[in-house]
This record gives C-alpha cells, structure tokens and sequence, in this order.
C-alpha cells in the first residue's frame, strides 16, 4: 500500500470513527490529549501521525493498526468488537448465576457444605471466561482466565478433602500458576512484535 493510500484511508476512517462515537474534533483530541488542529490535520488528509498515536488511536476505538489504515469498514469492525465484550460479560455472569442458584437451593435444604458451590462459581466462569478470551482476546486475558481456573480448583480440593495441609495445596497452586507465567511471556511478546510490524 503506498502512503497516500494509507494516508487517505486513515482520515476516512478516523472522521467515520469519531462520528460513529458522537464526538467532535475538540472532543476526540481531548480524549487522544492532542489539539484539535492535529486531529483536524488527520481528517484532512493533511498529515499522518507516528506509529505510537496510531496505535493509541486504534486502542480507542478497539481496532487494530492494520484496520485503522486499511479500506476495511472499521465502524463495523469497531462495533464488532464491542459486542464481543457484551456477549463475553453476559456469559460470565450467566455462568456465575446457575452455580449461584444451585448454592441457594443447596443452602435453602440444608445441604452439608453446600458453601463448596461458591468456587464452582468462580471454575465455571473462569472456564466460560477462557473460551471467549481464545477466541476474541488478547492473551492476557487468557492468563487470567487460566488462574481463576487454578485457583477455583484449588478451593475445591482444598474445600473437599478438608485437607490439615491446605497451605501446601496454595504453594502448589502458586507453582502451578507461576509455571504458566514464562509461557504467557512468549506470548505477550510475540504479539508485541505482530503488532509492530
């Protein structure tokens, strides 16, 4: 793509962005922290910004660098993402709900330990979670998905065996999650390049 394409692509984007928010010029500056003269510049097709606002204008809107300057309709793909954080939310809480419910009517029949219910609560989210985050998300979210799930399990062994021992089920836990942690490193490090390039 040459630079006047990416040029001329990036303006029609951002003024279809900004508007699809309701904001003005003033308004988005003030969000980005640039004048209202450079983000008029922008819309003009007068200049382009450095790679570093480029990529903080893409965060604000939930686009990628690539979408920002491509011929895509970033309006759809910008609201595309904001239903992936919907559906993702009501999920999770669906998933807290049910196990919830079950851990009412457990305690309202005087269900021995029926209290164990509550870390299903947080595994079962934790799991609902971690689908959606491989899917939709950057793996950071991912990383957190997965200790919610070690540590919930965790709970629930601890909580089931009424273990005398059950600090050395948390040191477990804590190598366990500290094991991941180099893994999601590589991770996080190779999207930091994608994204770069």
């Amino acid at each position: 793509m040459r630079e006047d394409e990416i040029r001329n692509n990036f303006s029609n984007n951002l003024l279809l962005l900004r508007k699809s928010k309701g904001l003005s010029q003033t308004q988005l500056a003030e969000k980005l922290n640039y004048t209202f003269k450079a983000v008029s510049k922008w819309e003009n097709n007068e200049t382009i910004p450095d790679i570093v606002t480029l990529q903080a204008i893409a965060e604000y809107f939930s686009i990628t660098v690539d979408e920002l300057i491509s011929n895509k309709d970033v309006v759809y793909i910008s609201n595309k993402s904001k239903n992936h954080r919907r559906i993702t939310l009501s999920s999770v809480g669906l998933s807290v709900v049910i196990p919830l419910l079950i851990y009412l009517a457990l305690l309202l029949s005087n269900t021995p330990k029926s209290y164990i219910a509550i870390p299903f609560t947080a595994f079962c989210s934790g799991i609902v979670y971690l689908i959606f985050s491989c899917l939709w998300f950057k793996k950071f979210h991912v990383f957190l998905a997965t200790t919610v799930i070690i540590w919930s399990t965790l709970l629930i062994v601890i909580l089931f065996m009424d273990f005398a021992y059950w600090w050395l089920i948390l040191i477990i836990g804590a190598a366990i999650n500290l094991a991941f942690f180099p893994f999601y490193r590589v991770i996080f490090a190779k999207e930091k390049s994608i994204k770069s390039k």
